[in-house]
């Protein structure tokens, strides 16, 4: 509870009731590495608070994945536009590592957030992050060369590179895995 009440209020100055409400629907789950929390075209259902471990999203364009997104501790997780559309995903959500999470069905937040004007305001602010976080990810592959994201990456996410596989990290910079090599190389850490 200690660890969703610090991640709740990060966003919002809940009550004690509105966090035991919204605790009430999360079950914590552990998954190995390798697992899909969403798999290619299916209907997700379950939303996710990432305690420990690194997730990513990616799409498959002619064979080849495109990693969207990394996730790690402390954040939020899942193919949202799918969640809000019940709709099929089009992205894959794989556990990069070992992972704890919290897990909570949508729809049964979304329709508690409806009753309750706090945790409707917290949804909100959630909404808010994600739509910043994937802002800024545009922004940076408009803006930064690949060896300015790469420095952004490392900033973001610390020890990343002892965590996940080269091949991930390039394809979340939109390099190549020899280009990434190619600034490694020269990169000071």
């Amino acid at each position: 509870m200690d660890f969703f009440k610090e991640f709740a209020l990060s966003f919002h100055p809940l009550s004690e009731d509105g966090i035991e409400r919204i605790f009430n629907l999360l079950t914590i789950k552990k998954f190995p590495k390798g697992y899909e929390l969403v798999s290619l075209n299916q209907t997700p259902v379950n939303a996710y608070i990432l305690k420990t471990g690194v997730i990513r999203s990616y799409s498959v364009e002619k064979n080849k994945e495109h990693t969207k997104t990394i996730y790690t501790p402390i954040s939020t997780s899942g193919n949202l536009g799918a969640l809000i559309k019940n709709e099929p995903s089009t992205l894959v959500y794989e556990c990069l590592t070992d992972c704890e999470v919290l897990e909570c069905n949508y729809k049964d937040f979304y329709n508690l957030s409806l009753q309750h004007h706090e945790i409707s305001i917290f949804h909100y602010k959630i909404l808010q992050s994600v739509y910043i976080r994937e802002e800024a990810k545009i922004l940076e592959l408009q803006m930064l060369d690949a060896t300015q994201r790469y420095k952004k990456l490392q900033e973001n996410y610390p020890g990343i590179d002892n965590l996940i596989n080269q091949y991930h990290i390039a394809s979340y910079l939109n390099i190549t895995p020899v280009q990434l090599s190619r600034i490694r190389k020269n990169f000071i850490y």
